[in-house]
């Protein structure tokens, strides 16, 4: 699956730098990478807003599956810089400064399941359908976040 992923997505970006290519700027962006650096990676600070902004729920009628959502929300919402970054450390995977590549969707699902989980190729996260309270869901997602260390090997 994750060579399937992979493939896939390095088509893409192989296909779109052939089309630079074409074009030919693809050499004027490797003269210039801080000119076009505006284009391909998001400017300013990321905030709770435009973080809890990119996810994406499906649309269901499933009452817990709402409220967790509804918890979500919030817990992004009231993130401090901090988490923030381990939040989307957690997704995303990214080592560096998280401001620097926010993704434009995160999709989120609830799920059959005891435990959160991300996919970082995927840009997915899956919460459990269950939280009694939402002192219990932060209390999770921040043990989860907290305990994501991503290091280069």
């Amino acid at each position: 699956m994750l060579h399937d992923i992979l493939v896939k997505r390095k088509s893409i970006l192989d296909q779109f730098r052939k089309g630079l290519t074409t074009l030919d700027l693809l050499r004027e962006i490797e003269k210039n990478p801080d000119m076009f650096e505006k284009s391909f990676v998001h400017q300013g600070e990321v905030s709770c807003e435009l973080v809890a902004s990119s996810l994406e729920f499906p649309a269901t009628e499933d009452a817990n599956a709402l409220r967790v959502f509804q918890m979500l929300q919030n817990f992004v919402k009231s993130c401090t810089k901090e988490d923030l970054d381990d939040f989307l450390k957690f997704v995303t995977g990214v080592t560096s400064s998280a401001k620097d590549v926010l993704p434009h969707h995160i999709s989120v699902s609830c799920v059959d399941t005891n435990s959160i989980f991300s996919s970082t190729c995927l840009l997915e996260l899956k919460l459990p359908a269950h939280f009694a309270t939402y002192a219990e869901f932060e209390a999770n997602m921040r043990a989860v976040i907290k305990g994501s260390s991503f290091t280069k090997g």
